[in-house]
């Protein structure tokens, strides 16, 4: 009778050991699955290295003209490659003002696609920032011209005598266009989460 009631207790206790490892593997394997799919995501607002696949002037260019940039080097979260070097990031003319007098060129750049070099196409949320901005251009020129203004000085050895100054005659400098070309480095600040294991985009739905 007591040797069952040890052997039972044997049983029971080997069961509770077998459970709890159970859900140690399976945490572990959750936990591990977790990982990889947090290592293969860019989240929002991070700067993506960019240049500019052929020089961009608003000479030549209108809202919605689709423009490109290539991703200079590989791209790795922990031991997943996000982008591979040459990725192709596919981008639109979302708003562009012309030079007028005082105000240089402007324009801002979306991007909404990655194509990778095997030729998938993935879909990447970005706006293109340069200099931390991202409106590229829109400085205000120089003035045009100035016009000399004596401008009282006061003091003891002064005795009231005047300096001779240039001023901005209120004219300015008419505006220039705005050119980046395939030598500058820009950068695409994600819009929206990047998942480099999915956001698959079929062919199709670039052109919806």
């Amino acid at each position: 009778m007591a040797k069952r009631i040890l052997i039972n207790i044997f049983i029971l206790i080997t069961i509770c050991c077998i459970s709890i490892l159970n859900k140690a593997f399976d945490s572990q394997a959750a936990f591990s699955a977790t990982s990889f799919e947090n290592s293969a995501i860019i989240s929002k607002g991070v700067m993506l290295q960019a240049y500019p696949a052929k020089t961009i002037s608003t000479a030549a260019l209108n809202e919605g003209d689709i423009v490109y940039f290539i991703n200079p080097t590989d791209l790795w979260m922990e031991e997943v490659k996000v982008l591979p070097k040459n990725t192709y990031f596919r981008g639109y003319i979302e708003m562009l003002k012309m030079p007028i007098k005082g105000i240089n060129a402007a324009i801002v750049i979306k991007i909404t696609e990655g194509i990778l070099p095997d030729g998938t196409i993935k879909k990447i949320k970005g706006t293109i920032v340069q200099n931390g901005k991202t409106q590229l251009g829109g400085d205000l020129t120089p003035p045009a011209s100035y016009n000399k203004t004596v401008h009282p000085r006061e003091g003891m050895y002064w005795k009231r005598a005047g300096v001779l100054q240039y001023v901005p005659s209120g004219e300015y400098e008419m505006g220039r266009h705005l050119t980046i070309p395939t030598s500058d480095i820009v950068y695409i600040m994600l819009d929206e989460d990047y998942n480099s294991m999915s956001d698959d985009i079929e062919r199709f739905e670039l052109y919806k």
